[in-house]
């Protein structure tokens, strides 16, 4: 009897000790969950309240110049611009299971970027099915990422909810185009593809550029800036199987693409100097941008201590080099305000080049005629034993 006893109170000792255990984890889960989550969105835009703020002048001269060789006014290409360029801009903390925010997108247009990134998913079971709708969403290995303080549906955002961010604060103190980069995380897929252009056509035509850039069939470098001035030029990361947003798409940015140059480096390329791994001599690099518009990405790598440390994961580095050398687009981690490299901007998201970097159009050398009186006439030979005949 003692022996049964004695086993009754061992087990309600153990009950109540797993008890006490079980609701001091949850204690510290619940403070961890808090102390992770409260404010997290707020906490990490605050960054942008501290930024020295782009100047969002119209631009100078209106892109115009007067060419020597021509002897006339000529605008400048957008290829012979800097833009300042925004990676992943809709995400206001880290890139690891984090946060996605519509105020994020809002403080980097406010702030002046003149490119923006935004990752197109979808919604759904299944994207060829009929309630398949896209998204912009953060995607890690083929999969939406999103973090566990905020509920399953608020780990996207809506994509025309975006574009009516865009065209609302875009364009408030800037003429500037805007450069729109959708990278398109799904296969290619007809029916998502043309949810992209319904909406972009609901909210954005107004803003289109010229049908005579639409295709990508015009180097966008060569586009003169007249031509861009208050326009959405629609970049992507493959050349769209819809023939609607193949039409309105004017670039297609890839590392395979030749209307946009895209070079991805990655940490171990910038340990050894960036771009300057795949380009060892300068001139070959300056070179490619005087002609082309050119863009570098640095892509971010998971790193799960972004769940205690916000941003650990979206840490920008040194980009003074993609300046000397005239790449337009250097696409940075706003969120993780690069401060030098947003100081190049302080008169404006689109800067001019120096003049080194930019390649002035002169008219071709004239072609001139021939002195006939130099020239060859025809003539036949015929000949036997060593006697020839020769015939004019």
């Amino acid at each position: 009897m003692n022996n049964t006893c004695l086993i009754i109170y061992i087990g309600i000792f153990i009950v109540v000790v797993l008890i006490i255990f079980g609701t001091i984890i949850g204690i510290f889960k619940r403070n961890d969950f808090i102390a992770r989550c409260k404010n997290r969105a707020k906490k990490c835009l605050a960054v942008y309240k501290n930024y020295t703020l782009i100047k969002q002048n119209p631009i100078a001269n209106g892109g115009k110049y007067y060419n020597k060789f021509f002897k006339k006014d000529k605008y400048y290409g957008l290829r012979d611009f800097f833009y300042a360029a925004s990676y992943k801009t809709y995400l206001p903390c880290g890139y690891t299971d984090d946060l996605v925010s519509y105020n994020a997108i809002k403080d980097v247009l406010l702030a002046g970027a003149r490119a923006i990134h935004l990752d197109i998913f979808f919604k759904g079971a299944d994207p060829f099915g009929d309630d398949a709708k896209i998204i912009v969403g953060n995607v890690i290995d083929g999969k939406l990422s999103y973090s566990d303080c905020v509920s399953e549906d608020k780990h996207y955002l809506e994509f025309m909810n975006c574009l009516e961010l865009i065209n609302e604060l875009a364009w408030r103190k800037s003429d500037a185009p805007l450069f729109l980069y959708l990278n398109m995380e799904f296969l290619p897929n007809t029916k998502l593809e043309y949810q992209i252009y319904s909406q972009l056509f609901t909210k954005c035509a107004n803003r289109f550029m010229d049908k005579y850039y639409s295709f990508q069939r015009i180097n966008i470098g060569d586009i003169p800036v007249d031509k861009a001035i208050n326009k959405l030029i629609i970049l992507t990361n493959r050349i769209p199987i819809n023939g609607f947003l193949n039409e309105i798409t004017n670039g297609v940015m890839s590392e395979d693409s030749t209307n946009i140059i895209l070079y991805k480096i990655t940490n171990k390329d910038i340990e050894f100097g960036g771009i300057k791994t795949k380009f060892p001599k300068k001139e070959d690099i300056v070179k490619i941008s005087m002609f082309n518009l050119v863009a570098i990405i640095k892509e971010s790598l998971p790193n799960n201590n972004n769940r205690y440390y916000p941003k650990i994961d979206t840490q920008n580095y040194d980009a003074s080099y993609h300046f000397e050398v005239g790449i337009s687009m250097t696409f940075m981690n706003w969120q993780s305000y690069p401060k030098d490299y947003l100081e190049k901007f302080t008169e404006g998201g689109m800067i001019l080049k120096p003049s080194e970097l930019i390649y002035i159009p002169r008219p071709k050398p004239p072609v001139e005629e021939r002195n006939k009186e130099f020239d060859y006439e025809t003539s036949r030979v015929t000949g036997i034993n060593g006697f020839y005949d020769f015939e004019f």
